[in-house]
């Protein structure tokens, strides 16, 4: 994992920053990782350096395999029943999450701007009897995830700008498997290389991208609020630099310029679905599609 120390801590960043450890304190921590072969001193993909008990320098696809077989000679039937217990414990907490998550994207159904639970429950709609895979974005809770190939972490460092780019490469590697390539697009990440677009249609790379348009970076503006308020400065300001508006950017025209189907701007939630399912027609003939949606802020 790129972020060990995210993994076992809890970190809260609001008016106040605390952070919490997540594991028991005789916990022993073990990394099997090619990371620490390049950490650097500055812009990495993790919040802090995690010292550990033993750091083993390997390739994890290569040790996991054998890691798993040595762990399971290690399981007793005492144990495994303890696991199984834990297990149905998982299970029944995941279906509460589930249902609660189905609940909760029932709020704002009707409203425009289009509600981010919307935009994933309609796309989910158009792709959830394809062999899909999520390559930007995307397979959040209301989506059933079975396959490895069907998510894809996003850029190192938060990565603003590799969003796009990242989906149209990972569309390429997907479609001698002729997978459904689907990505949630942020409106802020599309602005730093939109020149994207005109390779998928030059090299017929068939990928739904679907616009997160906030019209914001959003992150930025929420992170502006906190440090504003920490620092008793107001939070008035923190649009300036962070919205993208006056004017609002046109990504359906812009996409059609560069030779890909795409539709937009949406703001009526009834438009949403049909408008989905012509573009996924168009990724079926082979091409990049673009919807250009927008949305609420998160």
């Amino acid at each position: 994992m790129a972020d060990f120390w995210g993994t076992v801590n809890n970190l809260r960043d609001q008016l106040v920053r605390s952070s919490r450890a997540l594991t028991k304190k005789d916990a022993k921590l073990v990394s099997i990782s090619s990371n620490d072969l390049y950490l650097k001193s500055n812009y990495q993909d993790f919040q802090r350096y995690t010292e550990v008990d033993l750091a083993i320098a390997a390739d994890v696809e290569a040790t996991l395999p054998s890691l798993i077989e040595a762990s399971k000679r290690l399981v007793t039937a005492d144990r495994k029943r303890v696991f199984e217990e834990r297990g149905k414990k998982f299970a029944a907490a995941h279906a509460q999450a589930l249902e609660q998550a189905r609940t909760t994207a029932t709020y704002a159904w009707d409203a425009s701007p289009i509600s981010t639970a919307r935009l994933s429950a309609e796309l989910w709609e158009v792709i959830k009897d394809k062999d899909w895979a999520s390559v930007g974005g995307g397979a959040g809770r209301l989506w059933n995830v079975e396959k490895q190939y069907q998510t894809l972490l996003g850029g190192g460092a938060a990565g603003v700008g590799s969003g796009l780019p990242t989906s149209v490469g990972a569309a390429l590697a997907h479609r001698k498997y002729g997978r459904f390539c689907v990505s949630i697009q942020n409106d802020g990440d599309f602005m730093y290389a939109p020149g994207a677009i005109w390779t998928a249609a030059h090299h017929r790379i068939p990928l739904l991208s679907v616009m997160h348009n906030n019209r914001a970076y959003h992150q930025e503006v929420m992170h502006i609020q906190r440090m504003s308020n920490r620092h008793q400065r107001g939070i008035t300001n923190a649009g300036i630099g962070t919205k993208i508006e006056d004017p609002n950017v046109n990504y359906a025209m812009i996409a059609r310029g560069m030779g890909i189907y795409a539709e937009g701007p949406i703001t009526d939630p009834k438009d949403l679905g049909p408008a989905l399912r012509r573009a996924a027609d168009a990724v079926m003939r082979g091409e990049m599609a673009l919807v250009d949606v927008v949305t609420q802020p998160r």
